[in-house]
């Protein structure tokens, strides 16, 4: 569960401030006025009592003061002081000392200023005033002639009064103040927290609720209980939450439709490569069994004209030539069905790259030099680390196409080091060049630039198409480097290595069968294909070797037991009659003449399940259509490493 979010508390914060610090700043204001007035008041009404009561003195004793009536001065001091309205009076008469004095505060001596004083000192305030006589017309007989005849100056009184009221007074005030102002601020600030409360909780609701519709739970939906704008809230949020919900199951429909659609789709791909792929298989094994017949024919009627020459020679070539091309474009759709079927296995390993690139001149360089081409082999003491035979392959491709497709000029096969690790094989040929947009095109199977006719001699469109599987296979894109008129430029990358051991050659020596010393090989073969049986009898017997053939296995080893012979070699067709395999026929023959005879399968069939099945064995396989140099020379291989004994009598 997610955390609650901050915001309500934020908000209750924000709201109580907007509520009581208004209040407070008022109600300090208000405080500090009212404590202000209430202090000024009181000091003012303090003030103008020791003003009157000074006032009152000095006009009542400057009669008496006059007249030197001490006793009735004395009496009034007195009175003063007993009416609690002064601290402390005094009263002096002019220059001298206080007459009379009333109260505990000690003076200081009178001043006789012209003019009243009023100052604070120690918590008291002071007022001065001089004491007047007016000189009025009387009709005293006794004071007529010694009245003074103007106003005269005859004394000082002073009058003392505590400021203890005032601070008494700013003390209650502050407490009234105080009190009013708490007061205030307790009925505010409940006030405030219960509109906080009211607004944070729907708000915390709404929250709670938007983060589930952001979690994916679009079903959850606020309670809307409340008024003005926070119910409008509650509301538009449920709203958008039913808006966003019906979106979303729309959304999720169309995407299951579009997935159903889609899966349909690709099951009707697959549908179409899988049919594709049995067409392929099955007319690929259709034609290869004519095939293999037509070139084991050609061959024995090759060996037979031999000798004569002529026109008839001739001939035979011509019909030999079709049979290669036929053979080339069936061996093109046999490599892309072994690739899609995903059989293919890179098997790595460090080894020179110098024994490949002589094979490749070897090979493609008569190829070149028939066209007039200039083919250039630039080779190095490097190892790499790949699939020695893809590898060959790839750059077998890519030579066939550049000479394919080339006029005049020439063609390079080198290598340069790339970075620290890799080595980079390029194949440059002086072709017209390939256009940008067909660039990537030319990768797709069946696709060819300058073909518009379907040539045979210019091939399926397979090349390029397999060297883009096998590459993959070994882990590089191929780049490709083009200009108009100048030519192109293929490349793959492959990982360096230390240089290995001496490798030996692995090549087929030998055109020859090699047969045990003093007598003739027999070889079993198994076909159920009666005009492919007869071409290999021919073919053998020209080739002065015994050969074993019929259509199934018991067939075959019924006439190996009346003959009382061990075979030396084994060939089988994979597909046989009644659904049985070559693979099958094998095994039997070994049951009974031995485990270590060897044996391999030959087959026209390029549908994925018989070359896993094939691969699955572990036997070697030949291709219909069959070369008879290539099977002379798995034959001598195969011969050359059979047992002397194996081929004695029973």
């Amino acid at each position: 569960m997610a955390p609650p979010s901050p915001f309500p508390r934020d908000l209750r914060a924000r709201i109580m401030a907007v509520a009581l610090v208004p209040l407070v700043l008022a109600v300090i204001l208000l405080a500090g006025y009212f404590a202000h007035r209430e202090i000024q008041s009181t000091e003012e009404a303090l003030l103008e009592r020791g003003r009157a009561v000074a006032l009152r003195l000095a006009e009542t004793a400057a009669f008496d003061l006059y007249t030197g009536n001490t006793q009735y001065l004395r009496r009034m001091l007195d009175y003063e002081i007993a009416a609690k309205d002064c601290n402390t009076v005094a009263i002096a008469a002019q220059f001298g000392g206080w007459l009379h004095t009333a109260g505990s505060i000690a003076l200081p001596p009178p001043a006789f200023a012209p003019l009243k004083r009023e100052w604070r000192h120690g918590g008291y305030v002071f007022f001065a005033y001089p004491v007047v006589f007016h000189n009025p017309e009387l009709d005293d007989p006794y004071l007529a002639g010694d009245v003074a005849k103007e106003d005269e100056r005859i004394g000082e009184v002073m009058v003392v009064l505590d400021l203890a009221p005032i601070i008494a007074a700013q003390r209650r005030s502050l407490l009234v103040v105080g009190g009013l102002a708490g007061l205030m601020l307790l009925v505010a600030g409940a006030l405030a927290w219960r509109l906080s409360q009211g607004l944070s909780r729907p708000l915390n609701a709404v929250i709670a609720t938007v983060r589930d519709i952001a979690g994916g739970e679009l079903d959850a939906r606020v309670r809307a209980q409340s008024q003005g704008q926070i119910g409008e809230l509650e509301r538009g949020v449920n709203a958008m939450a039913e808006v966003m919900q019906r979106h979303a199951d729309d959304l999720e429909q169309r995407v299951s439709e579009a997935t159903r659609e889609l899966r349909d789709q690709k099951a009707s791909a697959d549908a179409a490569v899988m049919a594709r792929s049995r067409f392929l298989a099955t007319a690929s094994h259709d034609l290869r069994q004519p095939m293999h017949a037509l070139t084991l024919l050609v061959e024995a009627l090759k060996e037979k004209l031999q000798p004569r020459g002529g026109e008839p020679t001739r001939l035979v070539e011509h019909i030999e030539a079709s049979a290669h091309a036929m053979e080339s474009l069936l061996s093109s759709l046999l490599d892309i069905s072994r690739l899609d079927a995903g059989v293919v296995v890179a098997h790595l390993e460090c080894f020179q790259v110098a024994p490949v690139f002589d094979r490749l001149a070897s090979q493609y360089g008569p190829m070149a030099a028939e066209k007039g081409l200039d083919l250039r082999v630039h080779a190095g003491k490097v190892a790499v680390f790949t699939d020695r035979v893809l590898l060959e392959r790839i750059l077998s491709n890519l030579l066939a196409n550049a000479i394919r497709y080339t006029d005049s000029g020439r063609i390079v096969l080198g290598m340069r080091r790339v970075q620290k690790d890799w080595i980079r094989f390029d194949v440059y040929d002086s072709g017209k060049g390939i256009p940008e947009s067909y660039r990537q095109r030319i990768f797709e199977e069946y696709f060819q630039l300058e073909n518009p006719e379907r040539a045979r001699d210019k091939g399926l469109g397979l090349g390029l198409a397999i060297v883009r599987r096998l590459a993959r296979l070994l882990g590089s894109p191929v780049d490709v480097r083009s200009q108009l008129g100048k030519g192109s430029c293929f490349s793959i990358r492959v990982a360096r290595c230390e240089p290995p051991l001496a490798h030996a050659d692995d090549r087929l020596a030998g055109a020859e069968p090699v047969a045990p010393a003093g007598r003739t090989p027999l070889v079993v073969l198994i076909d159920d294909d009666e005009a492919i049986l007869e071409a290999m009898n021919l073919v053998f017997e020209q080739w002065g070797i015994d050969l074993a053939a019929g259509a199934d296995a018991c067939e075959v080893k019924q006439d190996l037991l009346e003959l009382g012979r061990t075979p030396d070699a084994i060939l089988s067709d994979y597909r046989l009659c009644q659904g049985r395999t070559g693979i099958e026929a094998i095994a039997e023959l070994r049951a009974q003449f031995g485990l270590t005879i060897p044996a391999a399968l030959i087959t026209g069939d390029t549908a994925s399940t018989t070359i896993q099945a094939i691969d699955a064995s572990g036997l070697p396989v030949l291709h219909k259509p069959l070369k008879p140099a290539t099977l002379r020379a798995y034959l001598n291989h195969m011969l050359s490493g059979a047992g002397k004994d194996r081929g004695q009598d029973l």
